[in-house]
């Protein structure tokens, strides 16, 4: 994606992200959670899934179709990160509003 362009909360997009305690980097489907951002700064994310739910802070996404996602998904609120706008490789689609509020009423339980 280019540094010119801006995410907004709700986009989803294929990121590289790092796994905690290792080196190793892997393209996963991610949720911008932040505020709209330039590319050229870190972005707050969180980690989609097409695991099972693991606890009570993991939303299931009812439209995952609509968010551009290839099978069902859970939006991992207990893993929010953040990663530089360069590791967005693309953009996929946009929550539905309904999941969106879901998403970030979780992640403001948790904090």
């Amino acid at each position: 994606m280019s540094n010119k362009m801006k995410v907004k909360q709700g986009d989803v997009c294929l990121a590289d992200v790092v796994f905690k305690g290792t080196r190793q980097t892997k393209q996963r489907p991610v949720i911008i959670v932040g505020n709209e951002l330039a590319l050229d700064i870190d972005v707050i994310i969180a980690p989609v899934t097409s695991q099972q739910p693991r606890n009570k802070f993991d939303v299931v996404i009812e439209y995952w179709k609509e968010a551009g996602l290839l099978k069902p998904s859970v939006a991992r609120t207990s893993k929010i990160i953040s990663v530089h706008g360069s590791e967005l490789k693309r953009h996929l689609g946009v929550l539905h509003n309904h999941d969106l509020e879901r998403v970030l009423h979780m992640c403001r339980n948790l904090f």
